[in-house]
């Protein structure tokens, strides 16, 4: 019986622990430059609905990633923390699309 309450308290600990914050919400508006970004590449034809952001992760930075499934073009809208596009030379791209992590892939409008 002595056993019980501290088997409680590790369950307890060990559930606080895993339960982290998750950086981004979907509640949580994006970056004010990316939704302006969004808007400028999404108001023209109202192709928001079929728009999504992917979050990513790659050396310790956020990118984000603007996506419309009707654009032809694959990875042209990935900006970084502040909305810069990096300007990564062939290898440095490789190694990104290499070893980035998806965070979280995010509808543009809500």
């Amino acid at each position: 019986m002595k056993r019980l309450p501290a088997f409680i308290l590790v369950v307890l600990l060990i559930g606080l622990y895993s339960c982290k914050k998750d950086d981004h919400s979907a509640n949580e508006p994006f970056p004010e430059w990316l939704q302006t970004k969004i808007d400028e590449l999404t108001s023209e034809q109202n192709i928001c609905k079929y728009t999504d952001v992917t979050i990513y992760e790659y050396q310790g930075k956020t990118y984000y990633e603007i996506y419309c499934g009707i654009w032809s073009c694959y990875h042209c809208q990935i900006f970084d923390e502040t909305g810069s596009r990096p300007t990564w030379d062939t290898d440095e791209w490789k190694a990104f699309f290499a070893n980035q992590k998806v965070v979280k892939v995010l509808p543009a409008c809500p």
